[in-house]
C-alpha cells in the first residue's frame, strides 16, 4: 500500500528523526506516523490500540528515514564547511574537535551570531527535507510512481539577505562616520592578527588605503541591519576622476560577525549593476591588502586577477 509525502506527514517525520527516544513508522492506510517504541513506554498510541503488535512489512507500516546522533554532527560539519565568517568558522570547528556537549555548545556558539544561526536553520531543514525526499523517491519507485523533485527553495541565501538586511545608496552625510569607525574595527583586526611592529604596519596600509579619495567623491551601497546597525559597504570612485567610464573601488567590507551571509555578495551586486546602467566600462579593485573571501568573491563576479589587483571589464567589445 502506497502513501502521499504531504506536509503534515512531512512535518512529522522531520520531528520524528530527531527524537531519539522513540521508534516511530508510517501507518500507510492513515498516512500519519506510529510510535511503536519509546524509553518512557513501550508503545505510545490511541487506547483502542494498546494491544496492537506492529511490524514494519513495508505494505502498511514503513520505516521512517534513518537519521542518528552521526548524521546530526555530519550535518554540522558540513555547514561550518561552507562557512566564509572566519570567526565563527574557526569557533565552531574548535566545538566540532572537542566533541564533548557538541550538539549543546554548538547551539550556543550560534546563538551569539543570530544571522549565521539563521543560515544553520535553513541549511539544516534543507539536509533533512533532502534525506525525506530520497527515502520517498526510493518507495516511489519500488511502487512503480514518478518520483519527486528536489525542492531548491528551502535554502535560498540571497533571499534570507534581502528579507534580513537593507541596502541602500551610500551618503556620505549619513554614512561616513559609520564606515570610518568600521575601518577602524577592520585595521584594529589586522593589527591584532599580525601582531607587533607588523600589524601596526598591516593596520596602516589599510587605513591609508581606504582614505585615499575625498568621502564626496564616493558612491555605492551601504547595508545596515533592520535594527540600523551598520553592517557593511562596497564603494568606488571614478578613476580618472574626470572619467564617467572607469572605476576604482575605495571601502568594501562587512561587519566581522556579519561575514559569510551574502552580504558583500550583494553589496557588490547592485554596484555592477549601476555600472552596466550608467556605461561604466572598467572596474578595478587596486589593493595592497585583500583578504582571501573577497578575493573568490570578485572571482565569482567574473573579475580577472592582475599583478595591481582585480579588474572587469564591462565594455561591449572585448
Amino acid at each position: 500500500m502506497n502513501f502521499s509525502l504531504t506536509d503534515s506527514l512531512k512535518d512529522e517525520i522531520l520531528f520524528a528523526m530527531e527524537d531519539q527516544n522513540s521508534t516511530y513508522c508510517v501507518d500507510a492506510a492513515k498516512g500519519n506516523l506510529k510510535v511503536i517504541s519509546s524509553e518512557f513506554n513501550s508503545y505510545i498510541d490511541s487506547p483502542e490500540d494498546d494491544e496492537e503488535e506492529i511490524d514494519i512489512d513495508d505494505e502498511n507500516y514503513y520505516s521512517i528515514p534513518s537519521w542518528d546522533s552521526d548524521d546530526g554532527f555530519e550535518m554540522m560539519e558540513n555547514f561550518t564547511a561552507g562557512l566564509h565568517n572566519p570567526k565563527v568558522y574557526y569557533e565552531l570547528r574548535k566545538c566540532l574537535a572537542n566533541r564533548r556537549g557538541v550538539f549543546r555548545n554548538f547551539k550556543s556558539i550560534l546563538k551569539a551570531y543570530p544571522e549565521v544561526e539563521q543560515k544553520w536553520f535553513a541549511f539544516k531543514d534543507k539536509t533533512m527535507h533532502a534525506r525525506i525526499t530520497e527515502w520517498y523517491n526510493e518507495l516511489c519507485e519500488s511502487w512503480g510512481l514518478e518520483v519527486l523533485e528536489e525542492r531548491p527553495e528551502s535554502f535560498d541565501t540571497e533571499n534570507l539577505v534581502q528579507e534580513d538586511f537593507e541596502f541602500t545608496k551610500y551618503d556620505s552625510l549619513k554614512d561616513k562616520e559609520c564606515v570610518d569607525r568600521e575601518v577602524i574595527n577592520i585595521a584594529e583586526e589586522y593589527r591584532k592578527k599580525y601582531q607587533g611592529i607588523s600589524g601596526e604596519a598591516v593596520a596602516g596600509i589599510f587605513k591609508n588605503q581606504v582614505a585615499s579619495d575625498s568621502e564626496k567623491d564616493k558612491f555605492g551601497y551601504v547595508c545596515y541591519s533592520q535594527n540600523h546597525e551598520f553592517l557593511g559597504c562596497c564603494l568606488f570612485s571614478f578613476c580618472p576622476s574626470s572619467s564617467k567610464k572607469s572605476v576604482v573601488f575605495t571601502d568594501f567590507f562587512v561587519v566581522q560577525n556579519y561575514r559569510g551571509l551574502g552580504i558583500g555578495n550583494e553589496l557588490l551586486n547592485k554596484c555592477l549593476v549601476d555600472f552596466t546602467h550608467g556605461g561604466i566600462q572598467c572596474a578595478i579593485l587596486s589593493s595592497k591588502i585583500i583578504p582571501e573571501s573577497m578575493e573568490s568573491l570578485f572571482i565569482e563576479f567574473a573579475f580577472k586577477k592582475t599583478e595591481f589587483g582585480f579588474i572587469l571589464n564591462l565594455s561591449k567589445q572585448e
